[in-house]
């Protein structure tokens, strides 16, 4: 089975994220991009597997339901031309038929909608380490004190307005954290980098979505903020 080289800097891996969904894709984007990801977008199955030729990522994250050929069929195409890379497979329909089929077409994981993005970030992690040794806490860059101080103190901002770790401590620092994260009764840290305009993040289990997803109603029919992940109330509201 083929594999793509490891990036020299062991940090910028490539990842293939094949969602129709815009919302669920940039959720994702944001969190692998703080991580210092490369992250390839495609919004149907032949879209990806066009970008899994000219990209050739280190991993794909594909939704199972999508326009034109599905996930698992994106799945099986990559394994026929003799490419190991991690395939992690998403979907809302988390049936015991639906995963084994996944996995017989050679999907290496599976995660259910919806997901913790931190867990999942966790999965992606572990997938790089099992398959191309990445360590979180490694990086052949060594930039001088003075770099570092002012990187520290000057974040990267991306065109999306999403604050980008500015250092390699920083992105290690954030892909630690998802790992950190399926420890149990580990308590995840709120994110103390601005959310993007429009957005909430539970404070509790760190799920990040656009705020009308955490719209609800009390008993008594009252409009309500409340995860849809885990049902907590204690969220962190964009200014935007």
């Amino acid at each position: 089975m083929r594999l793509p080289t490891p990036p020299a800097d062991n940090r910028s891996y490539r990842i293939l994220v094949a969602e129709d969904d815009p919302i669920i894709a940039k959720l994702i984007g944001i969190h692998l991009k703080m991580a210092s990801f490369e992250v390839e977008l495609a919004v149907d199955g032949a879209q990806a597997w066009a970008a899994f030729g000219a990209r050739q990522p280190h991993l794909v994250l594909s939704d199972i339901q999508m326009p034109g050929f599905s996930g698992q069929e994106l799945t099986a195409k990559i394994r026929a031309v003799g490419s190991g890379v991690p395939i992690i497979l998403m979907t809302a329909a988390g049936t015991d038929d639906v995963e084994m089929e996944g996995f017989k077409n050679g999907a290496d994981d599976y995660v259910p909608k919806p997901f913790n993005p931190k867990l999942l970030m966790a999965r992606v992690v572990a997938n790089l380490r099992r398959v191309y040794r990445y360590d979180v806490g490694k990086s052949t860059e060594t930039p001088s004190a003075t770099s570092a101080a002012t990187s520290a103190a000057t974040p990267a901002v991306s065109d999306s307005g999403v604050t980008s770790p500015s250092s390699p401590t920083a992105a290690a620092q954030h892909a630690a954290a998802a790992i950190a994260a399926m420890n149990p009764g580990a308590v995840p840290e709120s994110s103390s980098k601005p959310l993007p305009e429009g957005w909430s993040e539970c404070a509790s289990c760190g799920y990040l979505g656009p705020q009308f997803k955490f719209e609800g109603q009390d008993a008594s029919g009252e409009k309500i903020f409340v995860c849809p992940n885990c049902k907590s109330r204690s969220l962190t509201f964009s200014l935007g």
